[in-house]
């Protein structure tokens, strides 16, 4: 098997990363043997690294996990641009739904995009968080009320951070009050078999386990 160098995901931040290190391991995949992930401290950061990354010959596959944050369409334009830009042909106009992959291209690597929270709507981690709280959960809808309630003179989060402000005070009033995102799967808070996240290992599978 190639050496997981070979085989790249970048994500945004390392609350994505642990994210993906847990619903593998939930989920039996070795994502260790077969891929590793590199944490980018931020979108434009990521950004920057692919249009480099990209032009690395050993490079066999990539995929990358980004928030679309307030406008998914600009945020798929923009990562796209990058791919156009190195030598890509038949980018879609969109992302797939169940996650986008793109065929190696000559010295191009395969490729894979995976737009959160589910390639389909604006948002970002939290909000794919949020679809994994269990079906019924009493505490959520609390802590929207909570969020919610707060006088807009009186909020210190932007409105494109309502998401983790929700889930961080959702996590505040579990058993162990704080506990990271990743931490929250393998403490089973979370429904990592939920059909979001079934989707989204689909795609971590076909991506790094096709040849």
């Amino acid at each position: 098997m190639p050496p997981p160098r070979e085989h790249v995901l970048l994500v945004e931040g390392k609350d994505d990363r642990e994210v993906v290190y847990q619903l593998c391991n939930h989920h039996k995949l070795d994502n260790q043997s077969l891929f590793t992930v590199e944490a980018k401290d931020g979108y434009e950061h990521l950004r920057d690294d692919l249009s480099v990354r990209l032009r690395v010959p050993a490079l066999r596959t990539i995929g990358t996990i980004i928030d679309a944050d307030t406008n998914l369409t600009d945020r798929w334009h923009s990562v796209c641009a990058v791919l156009k830009d190195n030598g890509y042909t038949g980018v879609p106009a969109a992302p797939a739904e169940d996650g986008t992959i793109l065929a190696a291209q000559g010295r191009l690597p395969r490729f894979g995009i995976w737009v959160m929270p589910d390639n389909r709507l604006s948002g970002m981690l939290e909000d794919f968080i949020q679809h994994l709280v269990h079906h019924g959960d009493p505490l959520l809808p609390r802590a929207q009320t909570s969020v919610d309630g707060i006088p807009a003179t009186e909020r210190r989060f932007q409105e494109v951070h309502r998401a983790k402000a929700l889930i961080h005070t959702w996590l505040a009033w579990q058993q162990e009050p704080g506990t990271p995102l990743g931490l929250a799967v393998t403490r089973r808070y979370l429904d990592a078999n939920h059909a979001l996240a079934q989707r989204f290992l689909t795609w971590l599978r076909k991506l790094f386990s096709t040849p």
